[in-house]
Parts: structure tokens; sequence; C-alpha cells
């Protein structure tokens, strides 16, 4: 089942009236925590509610996680309330850098049935094209509809491992090229990637203005990536990113959801500990 993916500025703006309509900005850089909620304040689009990231679309990072685990299902339910989100709701979000970050808030409501879009292009896009920008801090209100929430599309860390004797998906690494091949790690003690996985950097699926590439390109590159014809099971540095690749994919025409959310930081965690145990 191909799921909805991408939502043009015209498109968003026409929706912007409409009752239904749920702007989320998930813009998030991983080196500062706090400038998500300053560029939010410094101008979004009409009507949207800013995401914390780190705390709204992950839950708490232990020992055993990656950095951005899943949050329980049940707050995951609340935060839904919380943002008005209910079973009419159209949702469509946004980040600045090409849905790298905006693709995990698509990915975990997509697999609620919710109907959710990523704005193609972002709010660079929304901003080149003339569409007017808020800076009103916007609070919705709670909707009454509570979603019972879960998380069908994740690969855990054990189906990783048995992965290696049963051999029935393979697992794309979303990282850049460099940090695939362990020659620019500054994020992960261990570096490398997860043994049997190929490489396609998420920022394959764009273009030069942050904006997805077309249907037909990313359908021949995809189909480049899965030439085995075995399922793809996705995964980056902390399962964010990841989730970008589906995106494309299910952009393509090419059906995709799955995605190992502990990602390298967690297998970095795994080898770490096997070092420690055999020295």
């Amino acid at each position: 089942m191909l799921l909805q993916t991408l939502i043009s500025v015209q498109a968003l703006n026409d929706a912007l009236e409409q009752e239904n309509t749920v702007i989320l900005d998930c813009r998030f850089y991983l080196v500062d925590h706090k400038k998500g909620r300053y560029e939010y304040e410094k101008g979004h689009v009409p009507k949207a509610i800013f995401v914390d990231v780190h705390h709204e679309l992950a839950g708490k990072e232990t020992e055993l996680t990656g950095r951005h685990p899943l949050p329980e299902q049940e707050d995951f339910a609340d935060q839904l309330q919380r943002w008005g989100i209910d079973q009419h709701s159209r949702v469509i979000v946004y980040d600045d850098m090409g849905g790298a970050i905006a693709a995990r808030a698509w990915w975990m409501l997509s697999q609620q049935g919710i109907e959710t879009y990523v704005l193609n292009g972002g709010i660079n896009a929304w901003q080149q094209q003339g569409f007017p920008i808020s800076m009103d801090n916007v609070i919705p209100e709670r909707s009454f509809y509570r979603y019972q929430v879960s998380f069908p599309w994740q690969i855990t860390e054990q189906k990783i491992v048995e992965n290696f004797e049963l051999d029935s998906f393979v697992l794309v690494d979303a990282r850049a090229k460099d940090r695939y091949q362990g020659e620019n790690e500054t994020i992960d003690p261990v570096a490398g990637h997860i043994p049997g996985a190929v490489n396609r950097p998420f920022s394959d699926n764009l273009i030069e203005t942050g904006e997805f590439k077309t249907k037909e390109d990313l359908l021949r590159e995809w189909n480049d990536v899965a030439s085995s014809g075995e399922p793809l099971v996705h995964y980056c540095g902390s399962g964010i990113t990841s989730c970008h690749n589906v995106l494309a994919m299910n952009y393509a025409g090419l059906s995709a959801s799955k995605v190992y959310v502990g990602s390298w930081s967690q297998w970095a965690k795994r080898m770490l500990k096997a070092a420690n145990i055999t020295s």
C-alpha cells in the first residue's frame, strides 16, 4: 500500500483555511536543540505548531536504545491530542532540510492511519515563492479524539540480528557516504556500518533546491537499490533521516515502510559492549 507523500507549497496555501488542516513545524538541529524553537519564533508557516523533535517525536535515550527511540505509545497518543489531531485531520509537516526531519513525523503519523504529507521544499520553498510568514505562537485546541497508537513499521535490534541468519531483508543506510564508510564519525562512539548494509544517502533523493527529484528519477534509482528483490529496511544514525528514504520510495511508487529505529547509534552501543566483554 502506497502512502500519501508530498504536498506543494501552492496546495498547502490552498489548504490553510480548511478547518481540518494541521501544520507541524519540525525544524531541528542536532548540535543545538534550542535552535528549532528560535527559528520558529523568527517566522513560520501560518497556523504551524512548533514540534520539539527531541522530546515530542522521540522518547528518552537509555544505554540500550539509539539516540532517538520512539516515545511510549500512550505518550504519543497524548501528544497527538495536544496537537489537536483527530480522525478528520489532514496533517502537513515541514522543516528546512528537504524533509530530512519532517519525514520522521510523517512516518510516525502515517502508521496511525493519519493523512499526512511532507511539504516539498519545506519552509525554504514556501518563502521563496512569496507565501506569508507568521510569528504567532500557535497553541492548538486539544483534540477529544484519542488514537490507539502503535508502531508496526519499526524493526527492532533483535530482528536485525536474526536477519544475519534469515537474510529476509536488505538494510539501507541513509547516512552520508563518509559516515557509512567509517571515515568521518563525529556523533557516535564507533564508526562504520551494520554488516551487509548498502548505502543510499537521503540527500540523494533531493535536487539542489531541497525539493525531491522527479518520481521517474527516484523510481529508477531506487529500483537499482532494490535490485535483489528482497524487502528493504532503512536505518541512519538515530532513526530520523532514514524515514526520508521511506518517503522517497513511496513518492516514487514503491511500497516501503520499515525502519530500524535504533539505527547506528544503538548498534554502536552493541559493538562497544561486545568489545568490553572480550577485552
